[in-house]
């Protein structure tokens, strides 16, 4: 289990708080874990590779809070890593380029695809632009998730 990076007092005092409680790859598989617990929110857990190397990333699922976790991996700022389901390894879909040069990749809020209920994450390391589709809205929060 990854240990936790967010004080529940910091969490506490939110009014409005974001939590993912379901993500989907393309192909229906969770990506959901108790094997990366954020303060108690069960983390999002991606595959990361880059030339030879590979492993798992947990992301915190508290948005906005730029909590990530990985044991085997060095990450250097500004490198762009292929990003994938930990399940069946598909490379998670491009939803569009991101403004830093990276990609803006597709997490599903439903297994189904469903293009307007998805967030966007960019594969650019240390890059925190993210956005959340809900429905027909289209929301940004700055500061969201990074690789």
């Amino acid at each position: 289990m990854f240990p936790n990076t967010i004080r529940k007092s910091e969490i506490c005092k939110e009014k409005e708080l974001l939590v993912v409680e379901q993500c989907y790859c393309q192909n229906g598989h969770n990506l959901i874990s108790d094997r990366a617990v954020f303060n108690g929110f069960n983390g999002i857990m991606i595959k990361a590779k880059r030339g030879h190397q590979s492993g798992l990333v947990a992301l915190s699922p508290v948005y906005g809070y730029k909590s990530r976790v990985s044991l085997n991996l060095k990450f250097r700022p500004g490198e762009v890593w292929e990003i994938s389901c930990p399940e069946c390894g598909e490379i998670l879909p491009v939803y569009s380029e991101c403004s830093c040069g990276g990609k803006l990749l597709l997490l599903f809020l439903n297994p189904d695809q469903v293009y307007t209920n998805a967030i966007l994450i960019c594969n650019r390391i240390d890059c925190f632009n993210a956005e959340i589709k809900l429905e027909a809205e289209m929301e940004h929060y700055s500061g969201g998730y990074s690789v």
